[in-house]
């Protein structure tokens, strides 16, 4: 068995490094991380709470930025994609800064149906995030 820690790091393929830094820090309020100088190639990394989000520049990745289409079958919703997650403080307080960032919801607010609530936004390249509310996380 292995005995793995927390999740490090989510690595995603982008098409322009100020958009991103921009959704990351300025609406998300990730902080600004420091790559190790053996990384000679367009990119980011961002950080928050012992978690950081790298991303690689489309001359420099292996892949195409963004998700595939989401097909949407039947009684599912968006949501039912590849995405990532983070949790938030405030609903209200997220919603505001979406609004005044102009990042639109895409899904949500909605109940979990546990208490928590979920929103869903893209990012700049098409990457489906996540923030949930889970009330107990901040009590």
């Amino acid at each position: 068995m292995i005995n793995i820690g927390r999740l490090h790091h989510v690595s995603i393929c982008i098409n322009d490094l100020e958009a991103t830094r921009h959704f990351y820090m300025d609406v998300l309020g990730m902080d600004d991380a420091q790559r190790p100088n053996s990384f000679n190639f367009p990119g980011q990394w961002f950080n928050k709470n012992g978690y950081e989000i790298h991303t690689i520049f489309k001359e420099a990745a292996g892949q195409v930025s963004g998700d595939a289409e989401n097909i949407i079958k039947p009684g599912r919703d968006i949501t039912f994609a590849r995405h990532l997650c983070f949790s938030v403080d405030s609903v209200e307080g997220t919603v505001q800064t979406l609004k005044e960032h102009g990042v639109e919801l895409i899904e949500g607010p909605r109940d979990r149906g546990d208490g928590a609530t979920q929103m869903y936004i893209y990012d700049p390249d098409g990457h489906m995030v996540e923030l949930v509310y889970e009330p107990w996380d901040w009590e």
